[in-house]
């Protein structure tokens, strides 16, 4: 009965026949076989020839395959997080320096040529 239905649907290039499709054969749909194999497997059972294509598998695969009909359950974190909970990364992040440290810039034009050291490169002149 539900094979005739298909197959009127199929005459009709109805747009719920995929969907009815899926559900007929979905053990079928399923298996770990290639588009075409599992196209031909229905075709037979069908019993005709070429009216389901490997892009009606592809298309079941992808939009009906591992969905529930209804609402999913949300699943629950193991952990459970405090607000008092301290974080640390492992990346210190620069922040503000302390008042009690000073720092020194150093003015690169100051410093004397045997200090700073020449940085060769494959574009630099020779």
């Amino acid at each position: 009965m539900n094979r005739e239905i298909l197959l009127r649907l199929y005459a009709r290039k109805d747009p719920k026949r995929k969907r009815m499709l899926y559900d007929l054969f979905k053990h079928t749909i399923s298996m770990s076989a290639s588009l075409s194999m599992i196209a031909e497997l229905i075709n037979q059972e069908l019993g005709e020839k070429d009216l389901i294509k490997a892009t009606d598998v592809k298309y079941c695969r992808h939009y009906f395959l591992g969905k529930t009909s209804g609402a999913t359950a949300i699943k629950e974190s193991v952990q459970t997080f405090s607000k008092a909970s301290n974080i640390k990364s492992e990346h210190p992040v620069p922040g503000v320096t302390p008042e009690s440290e000073s720092i020194t810039w150093t003015n690169p034009d100051d410093l004397p040529t045997s200090s700073t050291k020449e940085v060769k490169s494959k574009f630099s002149k020779k």
